[in-house]
């Protein structure tokens, strides 16, 4: 289990890694590393390499962004796998069916869709996702099903693998609507 200390650091490693430039490559003559700053413009040198800055350096930092993205669906996809298999212990099971009597379900595909109503959230599918075009309500039900990898927002409510991949993003998209 990670401690506290580990889940804000992964947390604070995820909202860097929204934020960061994209599309980092190097210039032709090797001294520049670019970076895509403001999605849908060109490249822009954001570093310069020193000529101590040998081959096996500039191309970890090249691949930086995309090595980082590709560990973190990795350990998503962990997670995911772990929530699936090994449901969480409780500590107060008695409490906890006490309170499952008082409560409605969540309903979080309902949530889901509020979501996909609200700018903001538009605007963090554009910058963090990638989602190109967010004025259409069916293009951004699809871009979100396709990110949290269900065939319909309505497995966000029986899929405990689904809720838990959605809670995730949620939490994402809080963290970054706290430092757009």
């Amino acid at each position: 289990m990670a401690s506290p200390a580990d889940v804000q650091r992964l947390q604070q490693i995820r909202v860097r890694h929204a934020d960061a430039s994209t599309d980092w490559s190097l210039s032709s003559d090797s001294k520049a590393i670019f970076a895509r700053v403001v999605p849908g413009t060109p490249p822009v040198a954001i570093v310069e390499a020193t000529a101590d800055c040998d081959w096996p350096d500039r191309d970890f930092l090249i691949g930086a962004h995309s090595d980082i993205t590709f560990l973190l669906r990795l350990l998503k996809d962990a997670f995911d796998e772990i929530r699936r298999l090994k449901p969480r212990h409780d500590p107060h099971p008695a409490d906890r069916r006490r309170s499952q009597r008082d409560e409605r379900p969540k309903d979080f595909a309902a949530e889901c869709a509020m979501k996909c109503s609200d700018r903001l959230f538009r605007r963090y599918l554009v910058e963090c996702h990638n989602v190109p075009d967010v004025t259409d309500n069916e293009r951004i039900a699809v871009s979100i099903r396709n990110i949290l990898r269900v065939k319909s927002r309505g497995e966000l409510n029986t899929d405990p693998a689904a809720q838990a991949r959605w809670l995730d993003f949620r939490a994402s998209f809080e963290a970054w609507r706290a430092n757009p």
